[in-house]
């Protein structure tokens, strides 16, 4: 996950801008002004920077001109995060030399891939290179987890584990994936949840869903809104559970071509 630098010196926007990057795996850091912004960015070394236009002392302007003269700066994304609105002012920021431009009130639901857009992309994974099929598997169920594994064991492809949706996460971050099958209801982060990040920063995905609830409102709600693409219902046999597999890849295959 990125290091993501913000400069604002507005606390209640930097508590909020905080929380969505941490809750997306992020690493925020924070100044509350042009010049503690410039010293952060020297010492943190930080893969974007969210920057006010109006801060006191150094402005927004000036902040970006002194991180783009230092070679050691210049290639990190630097974004306009601006209560500006009047006409000719987005053109006036990224003719500045800005990377990007969010205005002010920042919408929750969007503003971590907004700036996520602007990230480079991890390098890609030994497996991922190789062309090797990995599926993922989370379930807080050691048994269940045990027993998926056991039925997938002979297919052509690695099984990776994870007992939580944390965990899930974590792996995302290190193995390249190309379906996760998941279960709902698991304490902490739900397979919903789960899965909504996961769409979020690996959209080339398959994200399928295995859950013995009744109650299948939040499920059917994720499959509709494409955070996940499928649901099937606990028990699964083997052979069920590996045309679902053959299926999912196929059509992992096919949105890699897209």
């Amino acid at each position: 996950m990125a290091r993501i630098l913000i400069i604002e010196d507005n606390p209640a926007n930097v508590e909020l801008m905080a929380f969505l990057l941490a809750a997306y795996g992020h690493t925020p850091i924070s100044a509350p002004d042009g010049a503690r912004g410039v010293a952060a960015a020297r010492a943190e070394r930080p893969d974007l920077v969210a920057c006010d236009v109006n801060l006191p002392g150094i402005n927004g302007f000036e902040v970006l001109a002194i991180l783009k003269a230092e070679p050691q700066l210049a290639g990190v994304p630097v974004l306009a995060v601006t209560a500006l609105a009047m006409a000719g002012d987005r053109e006036k920021v990224l003719a500045a030399g800005f990377d990007g431009y969010i205005s002010k009130p920042i919408e929750p639901e969007s503003f971590v891939a907004e700036l996520e857009a602007f990230l480079a992309p991890p390098p890609a994974p030994q497996a991922q290179r190789e062309g090797r099929p990995t599926v993922l598997l989370v379930d807080d169920d050691p048994f269940m987890l045990a027993v998926l594994a056991e039925m997938l064991a002979e297919e052509p492809y690695r099984v990776l584990g994870a007992a939580s949706g944390e965990e899930g996460l974590a792996l995302l971050e290190r193995e390249a994936v190309d379906v996760i099958l998941c279960d709902q209801s698991m304490p902490g982060m739900s397979g919903t949840e789960m899965l909504s990040r996961a769409a979020s920063l690996y959209p080339h995905t398959v994200r399928l869903m295995l859950t013995g609830q009744q109650d299948l409102a939040g499920v059917e709600a994720a499959v509709q809104s494409g955070v996940a693409d499928a649901h099937y219902a606990k028990p699964v046999s083997a052979r069920t559970l590996r045309e679902r597999m053959a299926e999912a890849l196929l059509q992992q295959e096919a949105r890699r071509r897209l």
